[in-house]
Order: structure tokens, then C-alpha cells, then sequence
């Protein structure tokens, strides 16, 4: 009874000469979606338990490709299965090469853009997350991979050369100014002078604020208006720029006020530096966090600079230069330092004058007297001047 049955519906299929590379095609499929499967849940799971980020990056990209690569390397062992195998790959092995070439240069892209923004957040390089970083890396790795497949198709690829060569001279010429803003950016990138997330201000006209990305063309700038400015690449490269993230994202800020003439000067300056010392920060981690007792954003280190500037009329001038951990809590910290200075001031006795001036609104009886007389003589003049 089971010979029969195995000879009757299983050894037909057995015989069959495309049976072996169905049941390959099919196995290789199956294969691809079970270890896809595992992929995604069993070295996912240990890579998120695991701090080093690059595993991540690794289980990412097999798991996105293990199903196509063992797919397409069944279908490569299944064809060569074939009754007609020697007609076949001649024209399948190209189309094969070329599927595995584009699938490899995926890959490679993918993890090649989420390595430089690893790196970048590493290192504290926003120049890696601009967008011109990572176009970049799409152009060479799909330029290499165009050059690969056409050769896997065995296209001569030294014509094409020479007349890319030739044509791009006349493209060149026509798209001066573009080129010339994809090569600023370019500039504007490996100089590390201008990176994203900088609070960057253009002296030549009204536009500051940050830097939120450096494209091929343009460079967005975002302002305080929460409005966002396109400066092209190569208008931002000649410019005069003031960068208030760099050298260090540390600055001083700068506050002017006046005491009375009769106050000793050395006490003002004892006096702001301790209450530097007491509600500023020593780190800038600790400047960031919002505390009982501290400004945010103040520092004590480095150390307050008090200079006694001049004689004024009313009040003697002093400059007090504070230490902010970063731009965006300025004023903030302005606003706060100069409250904590009313309150220090008035605990000490020192006094702010301020000129007072007497103001008289109207004029003396008299005058007004004299200044209706003169009214009415006025009146009977034009009268009579009229009747001649």
C-alpha cells in the first residue's frame, strides 16, 4: 500500500527535473523568513541589552537583509539545478550579481550613515548629521555600485567615462552657481566651523539663530521667531560669522548697573562675587539642572569679572562679566542675576540712585497776563491793518 502510494504521487515528482530546484527555491525562502524571524527577536533583544551601540547597527542590518541574501543565493543554486542550465546563467548570472550588488550597496549605506551618527553623538560632531554627510555616502557607494553592475552586464564602461567626462565639462559651465553652493557646503562641512545645533549670527544682515542642517545647497538656519532662513551655501562661506558655540559653548554675559558715589567700590565687588560663588555652578551639567538655591545656567568657574568703569554723573559705573554654561539660558540667567543683584545690594546698604528732576508744567500768573496783553494788542494791530 505505501509503495503504491510512493510510486504512484511522490516518485513522479521525484523524477521531475525542476523538482530539486523548487524545493530549493522554496527551502531557501523558508530558511530566509525563519532566521529573519529569530533575527528580530532573540539577537535584538541581547543587542539592546548590551550598551555598545555598533551590535545594534549589525543586528539592524542582518535582520533587514537575511531573508534577500539567502533568497537570492537559493535561486542562484536552484538555476544551476536546472535541466538547462548551461543556456540559463549566462543570461540569469548577470541579473543575480547585479540583484546581490544592489542589496550589498543598501546595506553598506544604511550602516554607513547610522555609524557616522553614532560617531557623531560620541564625539559631540554635529558635523557627521548634517545631510550633506550623508548624501555623500549615498553618491560614492550607489556611484561604485552603478560602475559594478555594468560591469556584471559586461558593459565597457571607458566610453561612458570619457563622455561623462566631456558632458560634464558642459554641465559644469551651466550649473556654476550650483556647484559652487554643493562645494561650499562641502567646506562648510569639513571645516567644523559651522556645525548643526551652533547659534551662529551673520554680520552682513539681520539673520541669527541656529543651525539646524547644511544641505547640498542651501543651509537652514532657524531663528527666534521659530521662522526658518535658506542662506546658500556659498553666500554663508564669505560671510562674517559669529559663532557663540565656539570655542566652548562657555561665555560671559555682560551687565552694567551704577551705585551711589558715596559706596566703597572694592565692598560692590566682594560683595558680587560672593553671591557668584553662592548661586552659580561649578559644571555645566550642574548649571543645566534646576536646583533650590542656584540660577540656572550661572557660573562660578570660571570666576565673575567686576571692573569699576567710570565716574558718572550720578552713580559709578561698573561692568559685571558672568559666566553662562550655554547660549540658550542667557536670559534667563539675566534676568535672574539681576534680581539676586537688587536683593544682594539692598541686604548690604548699597544704594542705586537714581536723578531726580523737577518738572513745571505751566506758566507764572504775570506772564500769562503779559501774554494776553500782548494778544489783544496783537488783535486790534491786524484789525486796523485790515480797514487800510
Amino acid at each position: 500500500m505505501i509503495d503504491e502510494l510512493y510510486n504512484r504521487f511522490i516518485l513522479p515528482y521525484l523524477a521531475n527535473p525542476y523538482f530539486p530546484s523548487i524545493v530549493i527555491s522554496i527551502g531557501a525562502l523558508v530558511l530566509g523568513i525563519v532566521l529573519r524571524w529569530l533575527t528580530g527577536k532573540w539577537l535584538v533583544r541581547m543587542a539592546a541589552q548590551s550598551e555598545n551601540k555598533y551590535d545594534d547597527i549589525l543586528v539592524d542590518a542582518l535582520r533587514r537583509s537575511i531573508l534577500y541574501i539567502i533568497l537570492l543565493t537559493g535561486l542562484n543554486i536552484a538555476l544551476r539545478e536546472l535541466p538547462r542550465a548551461k543556456i540559463i546563467m549566462p543570461y540569469a548570472r548577470p541579473f543575480l550579481t547585479a540583484s546581490f550588488i544592489v542589496l550589498l550597496s543598501y546595506i553598506l549605506t544604511k550602516v554607513l550613515k547610522m555609524l557616522v551618527r553614532i560617531r557623531a553623538e560620541h564625539d559631540h560632531n554635529r558635523m557627521a548629521a548634517v545631510s550633506l554627510t550623508r548624501r555623500s555616502i549615498e553618491i560614492v557607494v550607489y556611484t561604485i555600485a552603478c560602475v559594478m553592475v555594468l560591469r556584471a552586464f559586461g558593459v565597457d564602461i571607458a566610453p561612458i567615462i570619457t563622455a561623462l567626462g566631456v558632458g560634464g565639462l558642459a554641465v559644469a559651465l551651466a550649473l556654476q552657481d550650483t556647484l559652487s553652493n554643493f562645494f561650499a557646503g562641502i567646506y562648510l562641512t569639513l571645516a567644523n566651523q559651522i556645525r548643526v545645533g551652533d547659534y551662529i549670527r551673520i554680520s552682513d544682515g539681520n539673520f541669527e539663530g541656529y543651525v539646524r542642517d547644511i544641505g547640498w545647497r542651501n543651509t537652514t538656519i532657524e531663528m527666534q521667531e521659530m521662522n526658518s532662513v535658506l542662506i546658500p551655501n556659498n553666500k554663508l562661506s564669505q560671510a562674517i560669522v559669529t559663532n557663540f558655540h565656539l570655542p566652548t559653548e562657555i561665555q560671559y554675559l555682560l551687565l552694567t548697573f551704577g551705585v551711589h558715589h558715596n559706596t566703597d567700590p572694592q565692598l560692590v565687588e566682594d560683595v558680587l562675587t560672593a553671591m557668584t560663588l553662592e548661586y552659580g555652578s561649578a559644571t555645566c551639567e550642574e548649571a543645566q539642572e534646576l536646583r533650590e538655591g542656584k540660577i540656572r545656567g550661572l557660573l562660578h568657574t570660571p570666576e565673575p569679572v567686576i571692573r569699576f568703569r567710570e565716574f558718572g554723573e550720578f552713580t559709578l559705573n561698573f561692568r559685571f562679566f558672568i559666566a553662562i554654561s550655554h547660549f540658550d539660558w542667557q536670559f534667563e540667567a539675566r534676568s535672574n542675576v539681576m534680581k539676586q543683584i537688587y536683593y544682594t545690594f539692598k541686604k548690604h546698604g548699597i544704594i542705586v540712585p537714581m536723578p531726580i528732576r523737577a518738572l513745571q508744567i505751566g506758566a507764572h500768573p504775570e506772564s500769562n497776563a503779559e501774554a494776553s496783553i500782548s494778544a489783544a494788542e496783537m488783535a486790534l494791530f491786524m484789525k486796523e491793518m485790515r480797514g487800510k
